[in-house]
């Protein structure tokens, strides 16, 4: 089995994107338009056929600091996968994760849908949080919790209505105000930029579902779920103060799980480890389902001592 390593320059985008999107396993968060957003200058390990077409192929998000090359997680890019056509055992797995070794001493981050323990140092398992649609609504809804039961009822007596859009400045500016200062280390800026460039793009290509929730023509919700394949990923969301105490974020939901239900399509929550969150995700009836994080470090020592000073004095 001989892996290549290719550049972003180097690499052959129909054939790579086609291995994507024929693979079982395959995820929006892989094709190559999203990852020139999230992650500029991303390279990628391939497994060529004879033909010329690409049978695996692992996307590795590179960045590079202060002279150091290292593999650091995406943000809107909660996990990749060594996509492939086939079905890959133990040994091409193991053949994929050495090739990255070789090509990558640094590894920060990396999330991975699958991943032998075994074959690394260092792995952590985290978790997302997935609801299945393919079941009649009702079956859907009966296995909401008596919380989400009883907030849902709320807000269908609250008189929400749904907005479908194609803008979604709103929905940046409902999380800069209102959620931005929770988030922990704080939201860097070039994230909305960043997100706003995804929007267009999952726009132009139809997988992308703006709902805003409005009451009494007013908006005070939304919601972003992006959908491609089998998956649908809710991806941003955010609310004002009467926004959330009105549920509607539970109001709009419901509505794209009612509107979905019966389909091959699976609702990926998109859970960040915090309680209240996957609490409120769990309510819903969806269960945690485990992906992989990788780090390693396998730079010299002297690199690693220059690399922290440089880090401490541009804080």
């Amino acid at each position: 089995m001989k892996i290549r390593h290719l550049t972003n320059r180097a690499l052959d985008r129909p054939a790579y994107d086609a291995c994507v999107s024929a693979a079982p396993n395959g995820i929006i968060y892989g094709l190559s338009w999203w990852l020139d957003v999230v992650s500029p200058g991303w390279e990628v390990l391939v497994w060529e056929g004879e033909a010329g077409n690409y049978r695996a192929v692992l996307p590795i998000p590179v960045r590079r600091q202060f002279g150091v090359r290292f593999v650091q997680q995406p943000l809107f890019c909660q996990f990749l996968a060594i996509f492939s056509v086939e079905t890959l055992g133990p040994i091409e797995h193991g053949a994929f994760l050495d090739a990255l070794q070789k090509q990558v001493r640094f590894v920060a981050r990396f999330c991975l849908t699958e991943l032998s323990t075994e074959e690394v140092e260092a792995v952590k398992i985290r978790q997302t949080h997935l609801l299945g649609l393919t079941r009649p609504y009702e079956t859907i809804r009966a296995g909401y919790n008596a919380d989400r039961k009883l907030n849902l009822k709320r807000a269908e007596q609250a008189g929400w209505e749904i907005i479908q859009s194609h803008e979604i400045g709103t929905l940046i500016q409902f999380f800069r105000e209102n959620h931005e200062h929770q988030i922990a280390g704080g939201t860097a800026q070039w994230a909305y930029p960043m997100l706003e460039r995804l929007f267009a793009g999952a726009e132009r290509r139809g997988y992308s579902t703006l709902w805003y929730a409005s009451k009494n023509g007013q908006v005070e919700a939304g919601a972003w779920i992006v959908t491609w394949k089998n998956r649908a990923i809710y991806l941003f969301n955010a609310a004002t103060p009467l926004g959330r105490q009105g549920n509607g974020r539970t109001f709009l939901l419901d509505q794209f799980f009612r509107e979905n239900a019966g389909k091959e399509l699976t609702f990926d929550f998109e859970s960040p480890e915090i309680r209240p969150i996957t609490e409120f995700y769990q309510s819903f009836g969806a269960k945690s389902t485990p992906f992989f994080e990788l780090s390693y470090n396998h730079l010299p020592g002297w690199v690693n001592a220059l690399w922290r000073v440089k880090q401490f004095l541009t804080r």
